[in-house]
């Protein structure tokens, strides 16, 4: 470690009661993905604090994302807005980002932070809002010491990665083609670096029947649920735990009484594929099912089938320089006194979209927890001052091809 270093390592692990008092504020605002008013919240806070490190900030629009619905059950998203933050210099330029949105709505019970012996518990503080406000340490630092001067660094925080990041996707696109490396703060577990993940794609399914007295007139009805029950089979049945291909039937929904055949009936879906052809071979497999009568022994214009598809995440694929960035990332780390681990992971980040543009991206530098998307979600407090160490020489060294 440089001098310069040694002080931005000794200044970050002085603050670490400033950065628990950022994420308790930021955990206890609410930015489950469709609380535009938490989000839009976050948006100013982060904007703000970046301000203050000399970055110029803008807001980049979100977008209503429309899919086929049942009567009553309007499922488009009214996605918020993003920001992006620059500083603009000379030579390697770093993407960096993260999601402020969280998957718990207003009325979930889990609201709150909390803190028990060293751990953290809450709404984000492992996915992914710890690691948001380890990059801000990390920033606040380097600028203590002149080390962001003349570079170029941008921030990019998007407000819908738990929605597949439907809105901010050509945003995040769009800056990795001008950037040298990305790097992405989400949670790591077991202090492990992801190097590989798969895709993911995802399906809303509405089946239009026709309704009848579930008595007097069965015969006359077509059940939008019973044709929907087959499809869900041909859907469930394509899952391959050996080619690694997934697909979950996650939420369903349909009908209007007990004693009506139902009209209308709906299923949103998950896909996950370790390789782009096989997610190009399962929409086109999704599209076959929605388009095929199972219930009725002849094709009927009494039912009919909308779908709405989507392969918001390609896989991301190790490539030389990808692994040259994490194995960089590993040496600081033992630089640092760590044990960092390699593995891969089914879940998806927005590293996936910047990795498959060509920018090399290194996507698990958040704190390190466990329990994302359940009330069990948790972070380790000393996790904290230790990630936020790495970050700040990592992109120090990045900036200064070190």
């Amino acid at each position: 470690m440089s001098e310069v270093e040694q002080q931005v390592l000794t200044w970050v692990a002085s603050r670490q009661d400033a950065m628990v008092s950022m994420l308790e504020y930021i955990t206890n605002t609410n930015s489950g993905s469709l609380n535009k008013d938490g989000l839009d919240t976050l948006r100013e806070f982060f904007a703000e604090e970046l301000r203050a490190l000399e970055f110029t900030t803008q807001t980049l629009p979100g977008r209503v994302i429309e899919m086929p619905h049942c009567p009553g059950s309007d499922l488009s998203l009214d996605l918020a807005d993003h920001l992006l933050a620059t500083r603009n210099g000379a030579g390697t330029a770093v993407l960096l980002m993260g999601h402020m949105d969280t998957v718990f709505p207003p009325d979930s019970p889990f609201q709150q932070f909390n803190m028990t012996d060293g751990v953290m518990t809450g709404p984000g503080v492992y996915d992914m809002k710890g690691g948001l406000v380890a990059m801000l340490f990390a920033l606040r630092g380097l600028q203590e010491y002149g080390l962001l001067d003349d570079h170029n660094v941008s921030v990019l925080l998007n407000s819908d990665e738990e929605m597949g990041s439907l809105s901010s996707r050509p945003y995040l696109e769009e800056q990795a083609l001008r950037h040298d490396y990305g790097l992405v703060f989400e949670g790591s577990t077991g202090n492990n670096m992801i190097r590989q993940r798969k895709g993911l794609g995802q399906a809303r399914l509405v089946v239009h029947g026709r309704a009848s007295h579930a008595g007097s007139a069965h015969q006359n009805g077509r059940s939008a649920i019973r044709e929907l029950a087959y499809k869900i089979i041909e859907f469930e049945n394509m899952t391959d735990y050996e080619s690694g291909l997934t697909v979950n039937v996650g939420i369903v929904g349909g009908g209007e009484a007990r004693n009506m055949v139902a009209p209308c009936a709906e299923a949103f879906i998950d896909l996950r594929y370790p390789r782009p052809d096989q997610g190009e071979a399962a929409q086109q497999q999704f599209e076959t099912i929605a388009r095929t009568q199972f219930s009725v022994p002849q094709q009927s214009d009494e039912l009919r089938s909308d779908l709405w598809i989507n392969l918001h995440r390609p896989p991301k694929i190790p490539t030389a320089a990808s692994d040259r960035l994490l194995q960089r990332t590993v040496a600081i780390g033992t630089l640092l006194g760590e044990q960092i681990g390699v593995a891969d992971s089914g879940g998806g980040t927005d590293g996936s979209l910047t990795q498959a543009v060509g920018l090399p991206t290194l996507d698990s530098l958040g704190v390190i927890g466990s329990g994302a998307h359940s009330q069990r979600e948790q972070a380790a407090l000393d996790s904290l001052v230790q990630v936020t160490s790495r970050i700040a020489i990592l992109l120090h060294r990045l900036l200064t091809e070190q």
